[in-house]
């Protein structure tokens, strides 16, 4: 009995099996975003941009200023820092199961 308790079986492979899916998910979403693979983020960022120009025009200031995370330069920075998670959660799946 006190075997089990002590993990007599060995590493579990779930460990290895969530980063490694976590990493893959981060990568490849960063990427999409990083690229702008089919324009999402920028027409969102956009649509964002103009929303809060309405609505500072609407409070009564002029020339509303867009917010630094409406700029679509941002979310692609935003995409490769993801991206570069992904490939390190990768990174450190590989070197889990590589060392046991």
């Amino acid at each position: 009995m006190q075997y089990l308790a002590a993990g007599a079986h060995g590493p579990s492979p779930v460990i290895y099996i969530v980063f490694a899916v976590g990493g893959a998910v981060a990568l490849w979403c960063g990427s999409n975003w990083a690229f702008d693979v089919r324009g999402i983020s920028t027409r969102r960022a956009e649509r964002i941009r103009r929303r809060s120009e309405e609505a500072s025009m609407a409070a009564g200031r002029l020339g509303g200023a867009p917010t630094l995370f409406a700029t679509p330069g941002y979310l692609r920075f935003l995409g490769a820092v993801m991206a570069g998670a992904g490939l390190l959660l990768l990174t450190v799946a590989y070197a889990l199961w590589h060392l046991g």
